[in-house]
């Protein structure tokens, strides 16, 4: 009597334990599925965002921003200067590295060539020259360096030709782009667009509605935001670069899931193993 009553008792609990489990597996299986579906829609990418001015009509004739004024000279300033007079010995006493018998492309062909036999400003704004002296350049364009020097030199030479080049126009662009870094360049006008190309791109996961331009400037770093998918980016201040601007490309809100989606699916795959274990367990039907 009481082995019958135990035995009803216990198949009586098994069957409930067994209808909670389909509840309970019907239930987890909607809530894997849920939240795959919801991540599939809230972490695909369109490539509509990472397209480059997307309200640009085609043939459209679009107004560019106008180039900012000329860099100055100012300390720190590593500067290229040549002086060439009627006197092949007295141009080798003002300009000592191109006496090297390697020449000028051999001197400054690479950035410790331009360091060691470039013109470094002083904090005074000053250069000093074999023969010539102490020459004021902080403030002053290229074109405005090159006409002090030159009204310097014709105190002391006869038809000197003078030369001169700023060496240190260099542009770091960090964040997404495909090779980050300082890149040098000598081109007066280059752009946002041409920054991004040295670095080869922006990357997978770069937004292009947030890009970040530093520019120093004497009363402090002034900073600008472009958005790179609007076509009035063109006309920006900051579209044209100067030298040691920074140009920062923000992630987008897609780069945490792509840096942690393998976790997130290795957690899925845990899940569907103890699934699929109860669901063999679960074959066995009650008792």
């Amino acid at each position: 009597m009481y082995y019958i009553v135990f035995l009803t008792q216990a198949t009586y609990y098994s069957n409930l334990l067994y209808f909670k489990f389909i509840q309970m597996r019907k239930l987890i299986f909607l809530l894997v599925g849920t939240l795959v579906l919801i991540l599939s829609f809230t972490t695909c990418r369109s490539t509509r965002d990472m397209k480059f001015f997307q309200n640009m009509a085609d043939h459209e004739l679009t107004r560019l921003a106008v180039k900012p004024t000329e860099y100055l000279i100012k300390p720190d300033d590593n500067l290229y200067i040549d002086i060439q007079s009627m006197n092949p010995e007295v141009d080798q006493l003002i300009n000592p590295s191109k006496a090297s018998q390697y020449g000028t492309q051999s001197n400054y062909g690479d950035l410790p060539g331009q360091y060691l036999n470039g013109y470094q400003v002083n904090d005074k704004g000053m250069i000093r020259l074999p023969m010539i002296g102490e020459v004021s350049v902080a403030d002053k364009t290229e074109e405005g360096a090159k006409i002090a020097i030159q009204q310097k030199a014709d105190e002391y030479l006869k038809n000197a030709m003078v030369k001169v080049k700023i060496l240190t126009y260099q542009i770091s662009i960090l964040g997404e782009v495909r090779n980050p870094g300082v890149y040098h360049n000598y081109n007066k006008s280059v752009t946002i667009l041409d920054a991004i190309s040295m670095a080869n791109g922006t990357s997978d996961y770069a937004s292009l509605r947030k890009v970040l331009v530093i520019r120093p400037t004497p009363k402090g770093n002034k900073s600008f935001r472009l958005d790179l998918t609007n076509k009035e980016m063109l006309t920006s201040e900051a579209y044209y670069l100067l030298p040691n601007d920074v140009v920062y490309i923000e992630p987008d809100k897609y780069k945490n899931f792509g840096l942690n989606s393998t976790t997130f699916f290795m957690g899925v795959s845990a899940i569907t193993t103890f699934i699929l274990v109860l669901t063999y367990i679960g074959t066995r039907g009650p008792l």
